[in-house]
Formats: C-alpha cells, sequence, structure tokens
C-alpha cells in the first residue's frame, strides 16, 4: 500500500488528471463486460418469461379443448403453426408415460424423455400431470426457457392427463438488448477518450506552466530572498495560491522581526531563571550547610547541651532542605504541564485535622497556637484531590507560622452546597507582620521572592504561593489574600468539590479523640538500605514496636508464608529492592486467600509523587509515608492505618 502510494504521489498532475480519463474508460469496459451484459441477459429472460408464460396459458386452454373434441389434427397445425416463431425452438405433448404424442417435427414423436435432443426436466412434469398448473424453468447458460402445462380432457369417456412442453430461446432478445448495451457503452468510452485527450491539452496549457511558476516561487520563499513576484495572476485557484504566498512572504518576514524581539525576550527570561537557580543554589546551600556543620560539631561536642542544640539545629535545616527541594519539584512538574488532578473520597474532618496535628511542632517552634474553625456541616465525605489540596493549605498554613510569632492562626473552613455540588472555601487568617502592597502584587508570580528581611529571615524559595496558585487552578478554583503590614494576612481560596453521601462519620473533629498509641506491636520491616534499616529500626523501638527485618519483596512473601496467623501485626513496607520490589510484593500478599492478606500494610518510599502514591494505593496497601521518614509521621500513620482497620 505504501508502495503504491508512493507511485500515486509521483505522478505530475499533467499524465495524472488525463490518466483518471483513461482509467474511468476502462472501467467503463469492464462495466459492460462483467455487469451490462450479464443483466442484459437477464431482463432478456424476464422479459421472455413474462411473454412465454402469457403464450403458454393460452395454449394450454386451446390444446384442452382441441384434444377433448378430438380433433387431433388441429392441435398438430396449431403446434406447426407457432413453431414458425424463430425463438421457438419445440413444442411437445407429452403422454402419461412421459413419451412424446405430439410434436411440432414429426420425427420426435414416440421419443421418450432421454432421447429428446434437448433437456426437460421429470420432475417438472410430475408436478405439472398432478396439479395442471404451468411452471417454467430458466436456463442461463442454455438461453433457454422451458415451460410445463397440464392437460386434462375427455377421451373416449375417461379423463386423459398429457403434458405440454415448449422450449424458448431468449438469445435474440439477449443479443438485441447486448447490442443496445455495447452501443451505449461504446459512446460513453469514446466520449471519456476524447475528454482526456482536451483535458490533457487543457492541463499542459493551464495548469502545468502555471505550476511551474509557483514551484519556483515557493523555492524562493524557502531561500528567504525577500519580496515574491509569483507572475502567476488571475482569480483562479492558482491565483490564489500566488497571492497567498506573496502574503505568506510578508509575514515571515514580519514573523521574523517578531522571533528576534522574542528571543531578546526568551534571554531576558533565561537570565532571571538564571538568577533564580543562582538564588536557589544559595537556599539549598544555607541548610545544607546548617546539616553538614552541624552534624560536624556533633561530632567533636561533649556537652550535652551543645549536642541537642546541634542536633535540633540540624533537624531543622534538614526540613527546610526537603520543603526546597519538594517545591522545586512540583514547580518543574508544573512548568512541564505534567502534574494531574486524581480526584477520589476523602473524609475533609480527617484531612483538616491532620494538618493541625502534622502543624503543632512548627507552631510551637515561635508560641504560637492553632486554631481550627469547622462548622459540623464539614464533617463529610467530599470527592476531589485530597493530596493536592493538603499541600496547597500545609503551604498557607505553614507561611502564616513562618510570619507569626506569639500569635493565632487560624484555619477558617466553610462549605457552600449547592444543586449538583458545592464549594469550598478554605482561609487562612494569622496575626503576624502582614505583607506591604508593594509585595503584595509580586505575591503569585513566578522566579519571584519578597525582598523584605523577615522572609529571608524565614527562609523559603518564594515558590509556595506559585505552586499553590498553579494547583488551585488546575482543580478549577481561585486563590487570594488580603493583608495590611503590621496587621497579619489572611490568604483564601475557593474550589468547587463534589459530595459523597454515606453514612456518619468517624473522624475526630475539634474536641474529639486523636488516634490513639497502638501499643507494642509485631512489624515486618522490609528494606533493603542498611542505613534505612537502622533508622527506622530505632524509631519503631522508640515507639515500643518489636519488628522482624527482611532485605526484599521475596524475603517479605517468605516470611509472610512462614509466619503463624497473627503473629504480624503491621508490614512496612519499601518499593525500590532488589529482585522483587514492595509493589509487587503488597499485590502478592492481597491475593492470598487466608487471613495473611488482609494484614495492614504501610508503603515507606521515597516514590512521593502522586502517580506513584496513587499506584501504591491500588496495589492494596493501607498508608503511605514518604522518606525521609520522621517518627512523628511514622506513628500517627500506624495509628490512623490499625484504627482504619479495627
Amino acid at each position: 500500500m505504501r508502495y503504491f502510494r508512493a507511485i500515486i504521489d509521483d505522478i505530475p498532475i499533467r499524465y495524472f488528471v488525463p490518466l483518471g480519463f483513461f482509467l474511468a474508460a476502462l472501467v467503463t469496459v469492464m462495466v459492460y463486460f462483467f455487469i451490462a451484459r450479464p443483466e442484459a441477459d437477464q431482463r432478456a429472460f424476464e422479459l421472455s418469461k413474462q411473454e412465454f408464460e402469457r403464450t403458454l396459458a393460452d395454449m394450454q386452454g386451446r390444446y384442452n379443448n382441441l384434444l377433448g373434441r378430438g380433433d387431433t389434427f388441429g392441435v398438430t397445425q396449431d403446434m406447426f403453426l407457432t413453431a414458425d416463431d424463430p425463438a421457438i425452438m419445440a413444442i411437445l405433448i407429452l403422454n402419461a408415460d412421459n413419451t412424446v404424442r405430439y410434436a411440432h417435427n414429426a420425427s420426435l414423436q414416440g421419443l421418450t424423455l432421454s432421447e429428446l435432443p434437448f433437456t426437460v426436466h421429470p420432475a417438472q412434469i410430475r408436478r405439472t400431470t398432478l396439479t395442471g398448473q404451468i411452471l417454467t424453468h430458466s436456463d442461463t447458460r442454455q438461453n433457454t426457457l422451458t415451460g410445463y402445462a397440464g392437460l386434462g380432457f375427455l377421451e373416449g369417456g375417461a379423463m386423459t392427463q398429457n403434458v405440454l412442453v415448449i422450449v424458448l430461446s431468449s438469445a435474440q432478445l439477449a443479443s438485441e438488448i447486448d447490442a443496445v448495451a455495447l452501443h451505449l457503452v461504446a459512446i460513453m468510452g469514446g466520449t471519456l477518450f476524447l475528454l482526456a485527450l482536451f483535458v490533457m491539452l487543457l492541463t499542459w496549457v493551464k495548469i502545468d506552466r502555471r505550476l511551474k511558476r509557483l514551484l519556483n516561487a515557493s523555492k524562493a520563499l524557502a531561500l528567504d530572498r525577500g519580496d515574491l513576484d509569483v507572475w502567476v495572476k488571475g482569480q483562479d485557484e492558482f491565483g490564489q495560491i500566488a497571492s497567498q504566498l506573496e502574503t505568506t512572504s510578508k509575514l515571515l518576514m514580519d514573523r521574523h522581526a517578531a522571533l528576534i524581539a522574542a528571543t531578546k525576550a526568551a534571554e531576558a527570561a533565561n537570565d532571571a531563571k538564571s538568577d533564580f537557580l543562582s538564588n536557589m543554589s544559595h537556599e539549598i546551600r544555607t541548610p545544607m550547610n546548617g546539616v553538614i556543620g552541624g552534624l560536624n560539631l556533633l561530632m567533636s561536642s561533649r556537652n550535652e547541651e551543645e549536642r541537642n542544640e546541634l542536633l535540633q539545629a540540624s533537624l531543622s535545616s534538614a526540613h527546610m532542605l526537603l520543603n526546597i527541594i519538594n517545591d522545586i519539584l512540583d514547580f518543574s512538574k508544573l512548568e512541564a504541564g505534567k502534574l494531574e488532578v486524581h480526584k477520589a473520597p476523602f473524609l475533609l474532618a480527617r484531612t483538616l485535622k491532620d494538618i493541625q496535628i502534622l502543624m503543632r511542632s512548627l507552631a510551637s517552634e515561635k508560641r504560637n497556637t492553632i486554631v481550627l474553625d469547622v462548622p459540623d456541616d464539614c464533617d463529610t465525605w467530599l470527592v476531589g484531590d485530597e493530596v493536592r489540596l493538603r499541600q496547597v493549605i500545609n503551604n498557607l498554613v505553614s507561611n502564616a507560622l513562618k510570619f507569626t510569632e506569639e500569635g493565632i492562626v487560624t484555619l477558617h473552613v466553610r462549605l457552600e452546597r449547592a444543586e449538583g455540588g458545592a464549594t469550598l472555601e478554605v482561609r487562612v487568617e494569622d496575626t503576624g507582620v502582614g505583607i506591604s502592597e508593594a509585595d503584595l502584587e509580586r505575591l503569585f508570580k513566578r522566579f519571584s521572592q519578597l525582598d523584605n528581611v523577615r522572609e529571608k529571615k524565614a527562609g523559603g524559595t518564594g515558590l509556595g504561593l506559585a505552586i499553590s496558585q498553579q494547583l488551585i487552578e488546575l482543580m478549577g478554583g481561585q486563590i487570594g489574600v488580603e493583608s495590611k503590614l503590621g496587621q497579619g494576612s489572611c490568604f483564601w481560596f475557593k474550589l468547587p468539590v463534589e459530595l459523597k453521601e454515606t453514612g456518619a462519620s468517624q473522624v475526630p473533629m475539634e474536641g474529639k479523640a486523636e488516634p490513639r498509641d497502638s501499643g507494642a506491636l509485631s512489624i515486618l520491616l522490609v528494606e533493603d538500605m542498611p542505613i534505612n534499616q537502622m533508622l527506622i529500626g530505632k524509631m519503631l523501638r522508640m515507639l515500643g514496636h518489636s519488628f522482624t527485618l527482611v532485605q526484599d519483596g521475596i524475603e517479605a512473601l517468605e516470611a509472610v508464608e512462614s509466619a503463624d496467623e497473627g503473629e504480624f501485626d503491621l508490614i512496612l513496607m519499601d518499593n525500590q529492592m532488589p529482585r522483587m520490589n514492595g509493589m509487587e510484593a503488597t499485590m502478592k500478599i492481597r491475593e492470598r486467600s487466608d487471613a495473611k492478606a488482609v494484614i495492614p500494610i504501610i508503603a515507606l518510599t521515597a516514590d512521593a509523587m502522586v502517580e506513584q502514591r496513587d499506584a501504591f494505593f491500588r496495589a492494596g496497601v493501607n498508608g503511605f509515608v514518604s522518606k525521609p521518614i520522621e517518627i512523628d509521621k511514622l506513628r500517627f500513620e500506624i495509628s490512623s492505618v490499625l484504627q482504619g482497620n479495627t
């Protein structure tokens, strides 16, 4: 097919159009031989059959009358006169024993069916003899029609049954119709041939010469020779193409100038990005210096109080570095347009309560208080992207805590129900330093940071709000800020969500019990990195749990298989491991048919993107903690997962 298409594409237009007419003439001839001629034969049969049946019925009536009177001479005379028609090949009257009683040709009298020089059908004869009806049979190969008519008459006082057989040729009528069809086809084929010659001449004069000029103009346009003069005029398609080529040439010149200007703007933007990367390098190196410097000093320090201060400083710097890396990764993904919204049911009250609990340690650093203002009607299930919603609220609350000291950060949440859905409104209000009007205009801009010393003191990439804005817009909402310098700030966003009607909620709101400690657990830890084995093991011991360590997914499956039922309360599963990864091991555990198939599993992995998180949950995990792992987050996730499985 590709080879045939290449041949078609290579045929010049001056040959292609006439070739089409020649092909049309060829098709006309083929239509004659394969369609028109067989149709002519069929039509001849149909016309002959209509007249033939009328003739046969008329002869049946006459012969019954003549034979009933005993007028055999009248019968033979009528047969002889009727057979004078050149289309009639034979007329016979058969006895009950199927021998010829009368015939248009005396030489046929007395012959049996098998001795006749043409084909008759005994079955048709029997049927006609019994019923007296008229039957016809068409033979398209011999161009014949054979008619059978039952004859019943009194002869010698007894009823006699004979059969009238007439053989008719349709060849002459078919030949006449065929001649008419051939005449029409010849006229059509000749017309197409002459038309092909005329089109060839017209194509040569009008199309080929002008196409060459257009081709030369296109080459000149490709070589960027400036203004074009195609030398093709007129209002036909070629004239319009020529005019369009000239217009295109002018547009290209204008766009070339615009491209130069855009290149300069891109270079300026690239300089801005370079400044941004330089700033990010400084932002990354600052907490990294805190981590490395603090750990180095910690190794040589002997003072317990000083060691605690160095540990706290290193941990704080590590958290700052992680936030910077997360911001840069999220922003890069947004810039590439690869960040997608993943909607799923979630409990709004649980999400808000989790945020409040996880932010308490950050609030305590500057002696702030977090207030959760959530009415009872928000204790419901919503359908949306919970991960991205958490990310935005966490960022707004974290920013509020950074710029507030010994103050209050209030998280106001409202749910405005409407037909077909609802609107979630979240307002994060603080009593901090506030933002100047000049800085308000730059808050959500890309590659920009506030210049005031308080932000530099608080740290951060300046990407958090830009990311939050894009996430909210990606989910179909809007975000804004209200602030006055020295009087605090209020960041807000509104987001369309879907309501999911379920039973009563089981998530604690403000004033209700938080997730409880799960007590001493027997845990299967699946982790291949020695440093992670050590750190996670120490965390589990600090939380009062015992654990069994395996190094990959295959060892995890073997440990589950050999364990007694109820031996493991929980599995902590890494993902990237040799031989078998954690996601595959999780799916194989869930495929079991015994009670071990429902052991709670928490994923502990550096694959922190939302796509990997969703893939883990589809594989069957109950919880998810991204690396680097913090003991508070691990404790909270273990408690939440076990409560969800009780």
